[in-house]
Order: C-alpha cells, then sequence, then structure tokens
C-alpha cells in the first residue's frame, strides 16, 4: 500500500513525535509499504519526507496559524501522493481537518492529549474541538489511555491494556522503543564518580522542571552526594520560565548542584540514562506514554513521575504532581535502587519494545486497510 502521513513535525528528528514517525516508517517500509510524510518546512529534507513552506510571524498573530496553514495548503493544491494514497495517518487531530473532504481511508493518531483541560486559551479549545470532531468519524491509534477517557471512552489505565483494540476502532498502542539501543552502557566519563539525578525535558512548564528542582531542595540534604542534571531544550535564554528556574535554583542555594545540558541526539541517550542513578519525569500535563520514561527503565535505571495524564499507564514508580510527593518518591526511589531498578526494566523490555508496537501496528494498518 501507499500511506501517507501529515504532522507539524517530523524532520529534523529531535523530539518523541519526531522518533514515533521515524519508526513507524521503519516498520511501515519493512512491510513492504510505501511511506510519505508531508509536514510543515523545519529546515531538513529527505525521501521520506514532503515539506510545505512556512510564513514566518504569523504564528505570533493567529492562534494556531502553521497548523491552520498545514491544513489550508492540503486542502487547496490536493498533492496527489497524498489524496491517491490507500490510507492517511494524521499525526494528531488537529492536523486532520483537511482529511475531511478525502475519501482515503485514515487513522488519527493521538501522542497525547495536546491541550491543557483547565485555564484554557484559545489554542487549547482549538485543539480539543477538533480531537472532538474525529473522536467518532476516523478509526484512532491513541498512545495513552486518558485521552480517551478525556473524551468519553470508558478504560482504565495499565499494562492490561496494551496493544489491544480497547474500544471499537480505538486501540490503545503505547510508545515502545528499541531496547537493543536502550540499555546499560558505560557510564560517561565525567560521572564515574558522582551521583547524578537526571531530569530529561524539554524545559516547559507542562513538563514540571520547577517540581523537579523544588523536590530535590527538599532531600538535598539528607543526599548531599547527589546533583541534578536538567537535560533538554531551553527555548531562548530570556524565557520567562527558564528565568523562574534559575531563581528556583538560586532561591535554594543549589547553583553547584541543578544544572542545565543542551539536548543531545537520541542515539546518544543511553550513555546519559546509565550515567544517572535516578531519572525524573515530573510532568503537570499534555503528555502520553513518555519515551524518555520507557528510555529510561530499559537502561535498567530506576525512574520516578507523576501520575498524570499518559504516565500512569506506565511501569515508573509514581507520585502526586507536588513536590512533597515527588521529593518523597524520590527517596524512596534512591534507598530502594536496585530492586526497583531490575522490577521496571524487565517490563519495560518485555512489553514496551519495537517488537510488539510494529506488530500491533501492522494489524490496526491491516484491520482499517479492509474496512
Amino acid at each position: 500500500m501507499k500511506i501517507a502521513q501529515l504532522s507539524s513535525h517530523y524532520r529534523p528528528v529531535i523530539g518523541g513525535q519526531e522518533v514515533y514517525i521515524k519508526n513507524l516508517n521503519s516498520i511501515i517500509t519493512e512491510a513492504g509499504h510505501e511511506t510519505l510524510v508531508y509536514q510543515l518546512q523545519r529546515g531538513e529534507s529527505a525521501n521520506d519526507n514532503v515539506c510545505i513552506p512556512k510564513i514566518p510571524y504569523l504564528s505570533k498573530f493567529i492562534v494556531e496559524f502553521e497548523t491552520r496553514w498545514l491544513t489550508w495548503v492540503i486542502d487547496m493544491y490536493k498533492p496527489k501522493a497524498l489524496f491517491n494514497a490507500d490510507l492517511i495517518i494524521g499525526h494528531y487531530a488537529s492536523v486532520s481537518r483537511s482529511l475531511e473532504s478525502v475519501s482515503t481511508k485514515a487513522i488519527i493518531l493521538s501522542h497525547g492529549v495536546e491541550w491543557r483541560t483547565e485555564n484554557q486559551r484559545d489554542y487549547d479549545r482549538y485543539r480539543e474541538e477538533n480531537a472532538k470532531w474525529c473522536l467518532d468519524k476516523y478509526p484512532h491509534v491513541v498512545n495513552d489511555t486518558y485521552y480517551l477517557r478525556y473524551l468519553g471512552i470508558d478504560v482504565e489505565p495499565g499494562e492490561k491494556n496494551y496493544f489491544t483494540e480497547v474500544s471499537p476502532g480505538k486501540w490503545f498502542i503505547p510508545n515502545c522503543i528499541d531496547t537493543a539501543l536502550f540499555t546499560r552502557v558505560k557510564r560517561k566519563p565525567e560521572y564515574e564518580n558522582k551521583k547524578m539525578i537526571l531530569v530529561p525535558r524539554q524545559m516547559v512548564e507542562d513538563r514540571g522542571i520547577h517540581l523537579a528542582i523544588e523536590a530535590f531542595a527538599i532531600i538535598a540534604d539528607k543526599y548531599p552526594e547527589f546533583e541534578m542534571c536538567l537535560l533538554g531544550k531551553r527555548w531562548g535564554k530570556k524565557n520567562p520560565y527558564i528565568t523562574r528556574l534559575d531563581n528556583l535554583i538560586s532561591k535554594h542555594n543549589l547553583q553547584e548542584r541543578v544544572y542545565f545540558r543542551d539536548p543531545v541526539q537520541n542515539n546518544m541517550m543511553p550513555e546519559w540514562y546509565s550515567s544517572a542513578e535516578l531519572t525524573v519525569i515530573p510532568t503537570l500535563r499534555r503528555e502520553g506514554t513518555s519515551l524518555s520514561a520507557i528510555e529510561s527503565m530499559s537502561c535498567g535505571v530506576v525512574t520516578v513521575t507523576t501520575n498524570v495524564v499518559g504516565l500512569a499507564d506506565l511501569p515508573t514508580y509514581q507520585c502526586d504532581p507536588t513536590s512533597m510527593s515527588l521529593a518523597e518518591a524520590m527517596a524512596y526511589a534512591i534507598d530502594n535502587q536496585t530492586t526497583l531498578a531490575e522490577s521496571q526494566c524487565i517490563k519495560t523490555r518485555q512489553q514496551l519494545n519495537l517488537e510488539n508496537w510494529a506488530d500491533a501496528w501492522l494489524k490496526v494498518i491491516d484491520s482499517v486497510s479492509r474496512q
């Protein structure tokens, strides 16, 4: 079959969504199908993507302009390779409005709830409306059960629903990783004699970086040998959230123990995980089954997360999204590091591997194409 995909992001491959698409392309082509990703221009072209030029600056003034622009271009020009495809996969409901005029079979893929569920802004309402519009109209693959619960489908979180059709036309396929890549390796030389807590996150409020700093401040005196590395994109030095994080670090006198590091390529992450004693994923909202959490556990590193959104589906050690609850969870994980890490690693590598993921996806593609 010819399978087209729509996404605001793909190349360059930096974050979780881009890694997901890269892996999806691999299993599609290995199964003998063809695939082409239609995306907004992000500065990298290849033989598996088609870049749609962006109009700069307007996204600052028009709600969800980039998404609206992508769907408008698709509607207006109707690319033959896209409209002649046997199947279209839309990454997020917000890019899928253009499918309304397409007779081709389609699957909506959710990487997690992409809108705030409280204190909503215009772009939150826009995304939520699109999700509701798409829910009954198209088959869905979701990478966390919270997405479906929020939209009114009764499904419990957790591993018992992995890789199943949890509701007619709605499949729960959690994020999975290459366990051959994400395995324990040698520590980075600079961390040979250090104890590091790793927070591999983009530096935005939804990811809860401030929560991790506040929690570390609570336990810092108990574990004086530990430091915390905030590894991820900072989105500009003048970003108010970065200023907030800097102020928190100074407030708690942690300047020598909490520090930022720039993001690295995905294939370099096993070395970072393996250099840590503990990985913390302190998400507040808008996340599916976190790739960072799964990668860390697969590398045999004890992993603590909050219990919100898609994280509730994972075998991490979980806590409420408060600084005190996170501090208590971090302390427990440090004190019970070996036992927790071993249990998490076994579950992750047995269940959340690319073999299971590929098998589930190919079954969905076959099911939808036969309808």
